[in-house]
């Protein structure tokens, strides 16, 4: 295979554009070295003619459109509709599925080339402090300071009804800061910015939907701050991290507040663990690697030796 072959990536920007697509498209298109070998559409109508298409879950049900063959579908959340992806896998040639449990799920009704493929953090968008400092818009991301100086920083939405046992998301987050009131929270805030908010952090908490390895597990490792998830997330010990080695772990608020604690007396074991999901997330788990593992099932040529962007 001399050429390089030209690649689609499908997704929809109408719900949002700071998710996995768009992150997707600049691992392929800067990490992996397409350039404009890769095209991004629309999943509407016509598409013009490449070698393959990669259509990417952009959070639309019920999207009743045809993708061109050979393609791809990367279902990412087939734990809020199962249902809709399973209907839409059964169009593709090959099937990734971000949640292991809908993978599984997909495998046993009849999806043949079905896999696992979890998510995974972008370095461009979620900098630690080195690259922070360096980094193209320093003086405007660092308008706000980059000194270590929260307690706990979250950021993400303020759901209720998230699968964490009885409880929800907002009564996790009112608990933890009436435990600890120096916490930085934030919505809406994505790429660059969620980033700086985890790097002036100590702890950065995650509290997961339904059990779902997201987006937040990886980005706050890729920020370089230590991560605090409750550890029924589905996937984890899969993926090599380790609990209390790379992450810090919780079940529940009250082992929740307890942990965080431990992490804002302990710093430097809290800086150890830090450093080492760090290290192993940057070093497996970015999106350059998980588009490369699309595109070499596929038989696509990759430019790039798979790396960071």
């Amino acid at each position: 295979m001399g050429s390089m072959m030209s690649v689609a990536l499908v997704y929809s920007a109408e719900i949002r554009n700071n998710g996995t697509p768009i992150l997707c498209l600049d691992a392929t298109k800067r990490g992996l070295g397409f350039g404009e070998n890769v095209r991004r559409y629309t999943p509407l109508g016509e598409v013009p003619e490449h070698e393959l298409y990669v259509y990417i879950d952009d959070g639309r049900d019920g999207l009743e459109w045809e993708c061109p063959h050979p393609c791809v579908y990367w279902a990412v959340d087939t734990h809020l509709g199962y249902d809709w992806r399973l209907h839409k896998a059964k169009q593709f040639d090959w099937v990734y599925c971000a949640q292991k449990e809908g993978a599984e799920r997909m495998r046993a009704d009849g999806v043949e080339k079905v896999e696992w493929l979890p998510l995974a953090c972008h370095p461009t968008a979620h900098p630690n402090l080195q690259e922070l400092m360096v980094h193209p818009e320093r003086e405007r991301l660092a308008a706000l300071g980059l000194d270590k100086c929260w307690d706990v920083v979250f950021v993400g939405f303020m759901n209720t009804g998230m699968g964490l046992g009885t409880n929800d998301r907002v009564e996790y987050l009112d608990a933890l800061f009436k435990a600890v009131p120096n916490f930085w929270c934030s919505v809406s805030c994505f790429f660059e910015e969620m980033a700086l908010r985890y790097v002036r952090g100590r702890v950065g908490a995650n509290l997961s939907i339904k059990q779902d390895l997201n987006m937040r597990f990886f980005e706050v490792l890729s920020t370089g701050t230590c991560l605090l998830t409750n550890r029924d997330v589905v996937g984890w010990k899969e993926l090599g991290f380790v609990e209390g080695e790379d992450f810090v772990g919780y079940q529940g608020i009250e082992e929740m507040i307890e942990k965080t604690k431990w992490c804002l007396h302990h710093p430097e074991e809290r800086e150890v663990i830090a450093k080492r999901g760090h290290e192993k997330v940057r070093a497996s788990h970015t999106y350059v690697h998980r588009m490369s593992r699309i595109f070499e099932a596929a038989g696509v040529k990759i430019p790039n030796v798979p790396g960071t962007v």
